[in-house]
C-alpha cells in the first residue's frame, strides 16, 4: 500500500480515482483530435488557442498532455476550461447533482426574492421610525 491514494496503482476495473482521471484524459484528448477545426487538434495548438485565454500565463502542450494522461497534478482550472470548450457543464452539473440543479436554481432564486423583499420591509420600516421619532421631536 502506498502512502497516498494518488501513488496507488490501481486494477484497470478498478474503481478508482487514477482510472476516472485518465479515463477522462482519453475523452479529452479524443475531443482534441476530432475537433471540428483541424488547425486546433495538435496538442500544442489547443492548449494555445483553445485554453491559453482561461489563463494569465497560458496552457502548455505539457500540461495538456499531462491532463490527457490523467495525472492528478493538472489543475482542475484545465480541466474546467476544457469542460467548458467542449461544452459539457450542464450535463456534468446535472450528472453530480443527481439532477437536482433545476430545485436548488429554484431555491436560491426564492432565497433571493426573500432577501429583496425582506431589504425593502427594513428601508419602509426605518423610513417609519425616522418619520415618527421626528414628528415626536419636532
Amino acid at each position: 500500500m502506498s502512502d497516498s491514494i494518488f501513488e496507488d496503482t490501481p486494477a484497470p476495473t478498478d474503481k478508482h480515482v487514477l482510472n476516472y482521471l485518465e479515463l477522462l484524459g482519453s475523452i479529452i484528448r479524443n475531443y482534441r483530435k476530432t475537433h471540428p477545426i483541424a488547425g486546433v487538434r495538435s496538442s500544442e495548438r489547443f492548449a494555445e488557442i483553445k485554453l491559453s485565454p482561461y489563463f494569465r500565463n497560458g496552457v502548455t502542450r505539457k500540461t495538456l498532455g499531462a491532463a490527457e494522461s490523467g495525472k492528478p497534478t493538472v489543475s482542475i482550472g484545465v480541466f474546467a476550461a476544457t469542460i467548458q470548450e467542449m461544452g459539457v457543464w450542464p450535463e456534468i452539473i446535472n450528472a453530480i447533482s443527481s439532477g437536482k440543479v433545476e430545485d436548488i436554481r429554484y431555491i436560491e432564486i426564492v432565497i433571493n426574492e426573500l432577501r429583496r423583499k425582506e431589504k425593502e420591509r427594513q428601508l419602509e420600516r426605518m423610513k417609519s421610525l425616522s418619520k415618527k421619532f421626528f414628528n415626536e421631536i419636532g
